[in-house]
């Protein structure tokens, strides 16, 4: 008989983090443009317009050298504050490598909070994205998740797999669009993205004892951690013109920082605890406002990362934060 011994989960964004997956750099290839790429700007979609299916590494090889680097440093500056850090391996076989490239051509496997995410002990593995080519990153994935649930006493589901035939009101779940505090999730909903089916699945799945609170986003945007994070007990950061509505009634009376349209990623940030975050080294305005509540504000160069849509909190799989 196995020992359970293993403790794993997480019930907010922002308690101390114990333990993480960070992805890789494995022969990206730029993906093929379809319209729910719209949060890239005007050059990003011109550049995949003229270079998607193409090795990234062939067509810039500066851009690859510079995503190991940044991915490398931001596992090394989780390390040097304690946290475990694990990386995920690379994909095995060319079957896994071409999935569904006739569909959409493109892998990106370093997009590291859309590998799972726990609801305390509830652990769900992202398996339901809207863009095909991001769909083989669950090989990666779930390897290394089964291997930290041994012992563990989690629940374990996967979101179902949509169809590989694109249907915009398909079921998609991304935990870009997802912030957790106790039994209040919330979940955007841009249209580029998570699908309204995939938050009806997320209520089924978490139960009558959680409150799912819909955030509507404006038609440009994609994820919500780019535009509304959880940063600490009652502090969150949020544009309020990336949001079609008020904030969901719980937060409301929250402390708020304020981004601007034109600070792209600027809620991505990555809780520590609930005194220390990390923020990319662009954000400064947005870092003096977390110093000035008396935070301990790491920075650090997330350019390349940021530019294919991670930063701090996309790249950081959560295994375990305390309570």
């Amino acid at each position: 008989m196995s020992v359970v011994n293993k403790t794993v989960g997480a019930v907010n964004e922002w308690g101390k983090l114990r333990e993480v997956v960070i992805g890789i750099e494995d022969e990206t290839i730029e993906p093929q443009f379809i319209p729910a790429l719209v949060w890239l700007d005007e050059a990003g979609k011109e550049f995949i317009r003229a270079y998607g299916g193409k090795r990234t590494a062939d067509i810039a090889p500066e851009i690859t050298a510079r995503l190991r680097e940044q991915l490398d440093s931001h596992a090394q500056l989780l390390e040097r504050h304690g946290v475990l850090v694990h990386r995920t391996s690379p994909l095995r076989h060319l079957a896994e490598r071409n999935y569904l490239a006739e569909v959409q051509q493109g892998n990106m496997l370093f997009g590291g909070a859309d590998f799972f995410r726990f609801f305390g002990q509830k652990a769900l593995l992202l398996n339901s994205f809207r863009m095909p080519f991001r769909r083989k990153q669950v090989f990666v994935a779930r390897p290394i998740l089964e291997r930290l649930l041994n012992g563990a006493d989690a629940t374990y589901v996967a979101s179902p797999p949509p169809s590989p035939h694109y249907d915009p009101e398909d079921l998609f779940l991304e935990n870009g669009d997802i912030m957790c505090d106790g039994r209040n999730v919330y979940v955007g909903l841009s249209g580029n993205a998570t699908s309204p089916a995939g938050v009806r699945w997320l209520k089924r799945f978490l139960g009558p004892e959680y409150a799912v609170h819909i955030v509507r986003l404006a038609a440009d945007r994609f994820h919500l951690d780019w535009v509304l994070s959880l940063n600490g007990p009652r502090l969150l950061t949020y544009c309020p013109a990336a949001l079609i509505d008020e904030l969901p009634e719980p937060l409301r009376s929250w402390d708020k920082i304020e981004t601007l349209p034109e600070e792209a990623a600027g809620a991505n940030n990555l809780s520590l605890d609930e005194n220390t975050i990390i923020v990319p080294e662009q954000y400064e305005r947005i870092a003096e406002q977390y110093a000035k509540r008396g935070m301990t504000v790491l920075t650090e160069p997330l350019d390349a990362a940021i530019s294919y849509g991670s930063g701090p909190r996309c790249l950081t799989a959560v295994v375990r934060r305390d309570p």
